[in-house]
């Protein structure tokens, strides 16, 4: 451009041009926490083929910032980007397969209205879970014909997931649980990593009574041969 400054065109990812709303992200309280840190990590394991996100924002507008989502949950029919966006639009990125909310007292009455007209109607969400563990409520909807439908719990009380192939109900202590086809429960990055850490101590500790019982055997043969060189064992 003669005469003037010279002018550069920047591509712009649409992703960059929405906003995150980290107000979402705030903790409900430690139970509220351990609850989704525990189904996140859990289908990230379970399904490494999916995209697994917590706290993602979910647009279905373009151009509008202010209507969106953010489930403590979100799966999406693809393998995680190697460089993931930090919002998700509807209209451009791969289709969303399954949510799931965590109810807390501020958040419950939303969860089962404007939230789920939202998933139903606006992000066609094919899936979604509903978690209370202070009243053991779970129900898990599902796209039939355009429309949400209650799936009914099976025969041990859990509700199982079509589109990333688990189970979910409470265990004793009032936990959601997740389960694999075949009914075992599955555990997240830091239980696996505890289960392995206490298998390997009580193989450690198996390992040291082994030793030292076969020390103790050998210590009485020696005093046993000993004594009978000395004379003093038994005739």
């Amino acid at each position: 451009m003669e005469g003037g400054a010279v002018q550069s065109i920047v591509a712009t990812d649409e992703h960059a041009l929405y906003p995150i709303h980290e107000e979402d992200t705030v903790v409900q309280g430690p139970k509220h926490a351990r609850q989704c840190v525990y189904l996140y990590s859990v289908l990230d394991t379970h399904r490494p083929d999916l995209w697994v996100n917590r706290d993602i924002c979910l647009y279905w507008e373009p151009g509008n910032f202010q209507r969106y989502r953010a489930p403590d949950i979100t799966v999406i029919d693809c393998p995680r980007p190697a460089d993931p966006p930090n919002v998700y639009l509807a209209w451009q990125d791969p289709a969303l397969l399954f949510v799931a909310e965590v109810a807390s007292e501020a958040t419950r009455g939303e969860d089962l209205d404007a939230k789920l007209r939202d998933y139903e109607q606006n992000l066609r969400v094919p899936e979604y879970l509903f978690v209370d563990p202070e009243f053991r409520d779970r129900r898990l909807w599902r796209m039939v014909e355009g429309s949400y439908h209650l799936v009914e719990p099976d025969a041990e009380g859990r509700v199982w997931s079509a589109n990333v192939g688990v189970g979910f109900g409470y265990d004793g202590d009032g936990f959601l649980r997740a389960y694999d086809a075949a009914g075992s429960m599955l555990l997240s990055h830091t239980e696996t990593t505890f289960r392995a850490e206490e298998e390997a101590r009580l193989r450690a500790e198996e390992a040291r009574r082994r030793i030292e019982a076969e020390e103790e055997v050998a210590r009485l043969r020696a005093e046993l041969e000993r004594l009978r060189g000395n004379g003093d064992g038994p005739n």
